[in-house]
């Protein structure tokens, strides 16, 4: 379902866009495909039309995601404090992509907040904190980058859509939905997927970068991720699998090596939620995935403070794994009573 935009804040936007500005770009923390996906498509029409545009991120994205044009010239946070700061610092609009809250940036929180640029937030998560000038928020629809691709519709800058472009926003409608695989039953997606096959996308390659980039460590992690730590709760069509700090050391784990993880244990026909319980420095998260009806956003939210959509979401815990972990398994008691 295509959304509707609400003509003031378009005809806004269009005005605040109207003469050259300084544009930044941000997402949120541990950036996945969607959030890339979107600052870099926008960043590039941005350009088009004139504008000087930065992204930046809180940390690292996936090395897979090389293969998307502009990635090289990101900002990293975590890396480049110094110049993060000053991006939002000195810009005059800030575009927030992907995320509903400035907590989702974690050190890059306050300079947002106290930014005196103009704010708008590009998101489909529920629930979007009132932080911005304009608030273009639309859970329905399946990812960021499809929301984007609407947007960019909208403003009648469909001319500046060219193969990177039209890459980028694949990546991140391809990413949020697991290959297509949940949360993808809208028609509109693939509408807008031939629409974008038209402007030269490369779906295989960019299948077979996602899907078939894998190192030999990452095999690995996986393999004994799936094999030793993953546990199966019958009782509530559940599996579990726990990864800690040490174990991703031992298979020299980089950024996105478990990316998909999650998702394998509903491959099983008598496995209705998955969740995945990793330790992140000092810090403990989650990532649930279901399928059928059980809703992983009120799980997360309820009883981690997290969020996300009815089959995917997200939290995160100051604890240790061992006590997330039976927090979980309450948890899962009192969603099956």
């Amino acid at each position: 379902m295509k959304p509707i935009f609400e003509k003031s804040d378009i005809q806004t936007l269009k005005d605040q866009l109207s003469t050259p500005r300084k544009i930044t770009l941000l997402s949120h923390i541990s950036p996945d495909g969607d959030a890339v996906g979107s600052t870099l498509a926008l960043s590039k029409v941005l350009k088009t039309l004139g504008h000087e545009t930065k992204v930046v991120y809180p940390s690292y994205f996936p090395e897979s995601f090389v293969v998307l044009h502009g990635v090289e010239d990101v900002i990293i946070a975590l890396a480049k404090h110094d110049e993060a700061i000053p991006a939002i610092e000195s810009a005059e609009i800030i575009f927030c992509m992907d995320f509903n809250e400035p907590k989702r940036v974690e050190s890059l929180s306050t300079a947002l907040q106290e930014s005196k640029a103009f704010k708008v937030l590009v998101d489909h998560h529920l629930h979007p904190h009132p932080f911005v000038d304009i608030t273009f928020s639309y859970p329905v629809q399946s990812s960021t980058c499809l929301l984007l691709y609407h947007l960019i519709e909208e403003l009648g800058w469909m001319r500046h859509v060219d193969q990177d472009v039209a890459e980028a926003i694949y990546w991140g409608m391809m990413t949020d939905t697991g290959n297509f695989s949940y949360n993808s039953e809208d028609p509109d997606i693939y509408t807008t997927i031939s629409a974008l096959l038209e402007k030269g996308v490369r779906k295989d390659f960019l299948t077979a970068a996602v899907q078939r980039g894998f190192t030999v460590d990452k095999i690995r992690l996986n393999a004994h991720a799936i094999m030793n730590n993953m546990k199966v709760y019958s009782e509530y069509k559940t599996a579990i699998i726990t990864l800690t700090n040490r174990e991703k050391m031992d298979f020299n784990y980089r950024v996105g090596d478990t990316e998909g993880l999650v998702n394998v244990p509903l491959e099983a026909k008598d496995i209705e939620l998955s969740i995945f319980i990793f330790e992140v420095n000092n810090l403990t998260k989650l990532s649930l995935r279901s399928k059928g009806d059980f809703p992983t956003n009120i799980f997360a939210k309820e009883f981690f403070n997290g969020g996300g959509h009815k089959n995917a979401s997200g939290a995160e815990v100051y604890d240790t794994l061992g006590n997330t972990y039976d927090l979980v398994m309450r948890a899962l008691k009192i969603m099956h009573p």
